[in-house]
């Protein structure tokens, strides 16, 4: 993302400002950068609520999904 963005913003009849204008590329990079912060927090707690269960040893390995995936049907 650019360092340093010129801020521009659209303001009411009384001066308050109301909106910010940016440009489409500096707007689709803050989009992308929330992105991946999401992905990152998501990830993040993910590891969190699993961590025990997998110490715990409860979980399955990608093979025996399959098995009993393939078991349900």
């Amino acid at each position: 993302m650019k360092t340093e963005l010129a801020e521009r913003y659209l303001i009411d009849q009384e001066g308050k400002k109301i909106a910010v204008v940016l440009d489409l590329e500096t707007y689709q990079q803050i989009l992308d950068e929330l992105d991946e912060l999401r992905c990152e927090k998501g990830y993040e707690q993910a590891v969190k609520e699993t961590t025990t269960e997998i110490e715990q040893g409860d979980y399955l390995t990608l093979d025996e999904y399959i098995v009993n995936h393939k078991c349900a049907r």
